[in-house]
């Protein structure tokens, strides 16, 4: 009768509907676009087949040595090293350090690196048909030495990323499809083609997409929902009426987070059901996996509801529900645009929010299975154990033990005047 109770408090609240909306609403501008159109079987002797990323040394090696070159001249190397856009300057110990990894990579001495005139905006040429033309900046002439071997500049590749203090475009995840990104060939577009009905089942990849497009939003949303109704005893002036009840602690703040968690879920489904009726009469004539996108859906998309709902409750009870909201926006924010902004190919064992923005790519979400399946248990089992602190809290608060951490604004300023 309490979980009911809980879950009918939870569908008839403001905050509850605008969740809906927004779900709904980023599934109809975002994933539905992508099931207009069934993919296109490749054709031999298109003008272009798209861009794939290979490890191939003799590509990667000279366009990243040359980048290098190019933000040791200008002192400014784009990172994130902790999910956030940095614009790094480094200080004369470290461009030393730079230094001699680019002397030995590329035959550049610092001081001949020192001595160059340096454009970072380029120049403006008059052309040989009268009309000014862009010149990209110049940087001194690069020679990789013959006794460097891949191995070597990969490590040394990896120095100079923890140098400019991580996440930068030389990690070790990300260089090569910032630095060898070659034309698809017409076999390797027909073998990605075959992989999305062979391997994926066609919704297979469709469901990572959904995902990937719902992920986003569901990392987020829940906390607002969460604050919203753990909120709901002040704001109704029944705080105390709740501490007084005979239910313990544990079984009240463990049913609240079940009918949030799964009333959050409902819409979810909903969703993925539609984008598995959609996809399957797109593909009419092929045989499909069925329950795809619902099976990814719970796997994938479960973990964010529970981690987001769950800092809305502890925060909320612990301090407030605009710290909660904070502290959960910039995990989100954080996690969204960790990386180097890659979409495809950069799940980890603590991303928040996992991407895979493609229909292909079947063998690189493969290739991070294990990892993909630790982060989705991390994130869970860290969920319920933040819940169990939140009964812990309410338990203490209850026997008015522990009334919560008061950093209001009006709390502070009254300290700092006394």
């Amino acid at each position: 009768m309490l979980f009911l109770k809980e879950c009918k408090k939870v569908l008839f609240s403001l905050t509850f509907l605008i969740y809906i909306i927004t779900v709904f609403a980023m599934y109809y501008t975002q994933f539905q676009g992508d099931c207009d159109t069934p993919l296109e079987k490749p054709l031999p002797n298109q003008s272009d087949y798209g861009m794939t990323a290979k490890e191939i040394p003799e590509i990667l090696m000279p366009s990243a040595i040359e980048s290098l070159v190019n933000r040791y001249l200008s002192n400014s190397y784009p990172a994130y090293p902790m999910g956030f856009y940095k614009d790094v300057h480094l200080n004369e110990k470290k461009k030393n350090k730079m230094a001699e990894i680019i002397t030995e990579i590329s035959g550049i001495t610092k001081q001949e690196l020192d001595n160059f005139t340096y454009s970072e905006e380029g120049t403006m040429t008059v052309g040989a048909n009268g009309m000014m033309q862009y010149n990209e900046p110049e940087i001194p002439s690069v020679n990789i030495p013959k006794t460097l071997t891949y191995k070597r500049f990969r490590e040394l590749m990896d120095k100079a990323d923890k140098i400019i203090g991580g996440g930068s475009e030389y990690n070790d995840n990300n260089i090569v499809e910032n630095f060898s990104l070659v034309p698809k060939t017409y076999e390797d577009a027909l073998e990605e083609y075959n992989k999305f009905f062979d391997d994926d089942k066609i919704t297979g990849a469709y469901a990572r997409l959904y995902c990937d497009y719902m992920g986003i939003v569901l990392a987020i949303l829940p906390v607002f929902v969460a604050v919203s109704f753990t909120s709901l005893d002040k704001k109704s002036r029944m705080e105390q009426l709740a501490y007084s009840r005979k239910i313990s602690s544990a079984k009240l703040v463990f049913t609240r987070y079940a009918s949030l968690v799964l009333m959050m879920i409902i819409p979810v489904i909903i969703t993925a059901f539609i984008a598995h009726i959609t996809v399957k009469s797109l593909y009419p004539e092929n045989t499909t996996d069925n329950f795809a996108i619902i099976k990814n859906a719970l796997i994938w998309l479960v973990p964010n509801i529970m981690f987001s709902t769950a800092v809305g409750m502890i925060i909320t009870e612990l301090i407030s529900g605009i710290i909660a909201i904070f502290i959960q926006g910039t995990l989100w924010f954080g996690s969204i645009f960790a990386g180097t902004g890659s979409l495809t190919g950069s799940i980890n064992k603590f991303t928040l929010v996992p991407r895979h923005n493609s229909l292909y790519g079947a063998d690189v979400f493969k290739a991070e299975h294990s990892d993909f399946v630790f982060n989705r248990i991390f994130f869970t089992v860290l969920s319920l154990t933040m819940i169990l602190i939140t009964a812990f809290i309410y338990e203490q608060k209850r026997g008015g033990k522990f009334n919560g951490l008061d950093i209001s604004f009006k709390n502070i300023k009254s300290k700092s005047e006394t």
